[in-house]
């Protein structure tokens, strides 16, 4: 959202003071009963989604109805389905962004409602696919708020393939002396190494929407193993369209229409023979080898 916004600094001025006199703008506008419960210290939150019923405000459409789902503490769970199944509403929904109409979701046993929103959101971290672009150093477009070690920051960009895009000092924008200019992978590798980094200062619940689109399946399914050594210790949470990289995850969740219609390994659901496997199979017909100018060989729609 603000990807194009140019940055009025003077010399002297701190950017990361810059991303916290926004953080008022960027505080949630809804009505959200604020909850009064602390999160606690557990690393990795079990949660359960419990007969979830919602509809976005204004609609009278539902996107879950009696929806229930557990992701056991440590796991990966990746969520796949067609557009329009509910799969970024649901990682909107463990955001706290808005609140079922029925039904609860549990945190270690205890209704989300009932948490103190600033003590759950510290404990997650996100990438959606829309996500923030700070034209500001690399070091903090990782760490905008600070509080992250150059070692856990240098870490966090290497697990997310991203160690070699540009020193910590360097601005990503042109406009800046010495700036440089990303694409759109690259930008998804710093937004992924940005959630990392926060599971390095204790976040125990990783939501990844579509986080690696831009990039051609043999680098997304790659950064993806690296991704899930480097949050064994956490609530992982996974949506995407390539089966290539869900395939991993310890457990994978077919929705439809709001529901879950199939549950269980890539194994299982492969024995299963039913919507999951012919999701797999069709798109695995649908990619091809191919190599670049550079004889470069990688994966691309056929």
């Amino acid at each position: 959202a603000f990807g194009g916004l140019n940055w009025a600094l003077d010399g002297a001025a701190a950017p990361v003071a810059a991303v916290l006199r926004l953080k008022p703008a960027m505080a949630p506008t809804g009505a959200l009963p604020p909850g009064t419960r602390s999160a606690g210290d557990t690393r990795a939150p079990d949660i359960r989604i419990r007969n979830v019923s919602f509809s976005y405000p204004g609609s009278d459409r539902p996107v879950f109805t009696d929806l229930d789902l557990s992701i056991p503490a440590g796991s990966s769970l990746a969520i796949v389905g067609q557009n329009g199944a509910g799969k970024t509403t649901l990682a909107k929904l463990l955001c706290r962004l808005y609140d079922p109409d029925s039904g609860a979701i549990e945190v270690g046993g205890i209704d989300l409602r009932d948490l103190d929103i600033d003590s759950w959101r510290s404990r997650i971290t996100a990438v959606f696919q829309d996500f923030i672009k700070f034209e500001l150093p690399l070091r903090d477009n990782v760490a905008p708020g600070g509080g992250a070690s150059d070692t856990q920051i240098l870490a966090a960009l290497k697990d997310a393939g991203a160690d070699r895009l540009a020193d910590l000092d360097t601005p990503l924008a042109k406009g800046y002396a010495d700036g440089t200019e990303l694409s759109g992978g690259q930008w998804q590798r710093v937004a992924l190494a940005r959630a990392l980094c926060a599971v390095r200062n204790g976040a125990g619940l990783v939501l990844l929407d579509e986080p690696t689109a831009q990039l051609d399946v043999r680098g997304e399914a790659a950064i993806f193993d690296r991704v899930l050594a480097a949050t064994r210790s956490v609530t992982t949470v996974l949506i995407s369209h390539r089966f290539s990289t869900v395939r991993h995850a310890d457990r994978i969740c077919v929705l439809e229409h709001g529901r879950v219609i199939e549950l269980g390994s890539h194994d299982e659901l492969m024995r299963l023979n039913r919507r999951y496997r012919t999701m797999f199979d069709l798109q695995a017909k649908r990619f091809e080898a191919t190599t670049d100018e550079e004889g470069v060989s990688f994966d691309v729609l056929a």
